[in-house]
């Protein structure tokens, strides 16, 4: 079995779901007591998060120097646990000098929908992610339309982040996030741009399908950990 390497933290919710869907794959794969052979390098998250739309660089370059830190332990493979920072890994990708496979998750992303055949999505992710623009440029290019939600949309999402990134998980957002899904039942699916909103958004209380990256991520991964190659 091959190491998945993974840079979590980001928030610390989020990452705990990658760890065990990791592992809930390989345990379905080989059965037994089986588990991921994962190198996990969690970082204190404040000095990127503060800096998001304010400071490029500095989340560059801190970026940069965390994901040294996980390659330097040489994992056979690797993932960024978090939707917003494959924008600065695009950014800093060849000063990293590393031949290591990453599981890009916009690029993920849009192979799977494209193999679905949606076209037309609502992009659910942070404030700074749906208003950046970076996610829907990628999707764009392959030809998917990708709707966003209005401003005062996307600042409630952003509040109910800001409480998912504490651990804070509760009804009354969960059933925000059901009814905005509602507002946009004429699409075809929904990406979960956030690695935080699977923790109030499923496909319990989704009337629209939901393509999640933080899962494509694992399984790409999993299938790369357990492959001959």
């Amino acid at each position: 079995m091959k190491t998945i390497g993974l840079l979590g933290g980001t928030g610390w919710p989020s990452t705990i779901g990658y760890y065990q869907t990791i592992n809930e794959l390989i345990h379905q794969r080989l059965g037994g007591y089986h588990s991921a052979d994962i190198l996990l390098k969690s970082i204190d998250y404040h000095n990127i998060m503060s800096n998001y739309s304010i400071n490029h660089t500095a989340v560059a370059d801190n970026l940069k120097r965390e994901l040294e830190k996980l390659l330097a332990l040489n994992p056979d493979c690797f993932m960024i646990c978090c939707n917003s920072l494959h924008k600065y890994y695009d950014i800093i990708k060849q000063a990293l000098s590393s031949e290591i496979p990453i599981f890009h998750a916009v690029e993920l992303t849009a192979d799977y929908l494209i193999k679905q055949q949606y076209s037309k999505v609502l992009l659910l992710a942070t404030k700074f992610t749906m208003e950046d623009g970076f996610f829907a440029k990628t999707l764009n290019s392959f030809g998917i339309e990708v709707t966003i939600p209005t401003l005062t949309q996307r600042d409630n999402m952003q509040y109910i982040h800001k409480e998912l990134m504490q651990g804070q998980v509760t009804q009354s957002s969960k059933d925000y996030f059901q009814n905005l899904v509602k507002h946009y039942k004429n699409l075809d699916a929904v990406v979960l741009g956030c690695t935080e909103y699977p923790l109030v958004l499923d496909q319990t209380n989704s009337i629209l399908p939901l393509v999640n990256p933080a899962y494509l991520q694992a399984l790409a991964a999993v299938d790369f950990a357990l492959s001959d190659n």
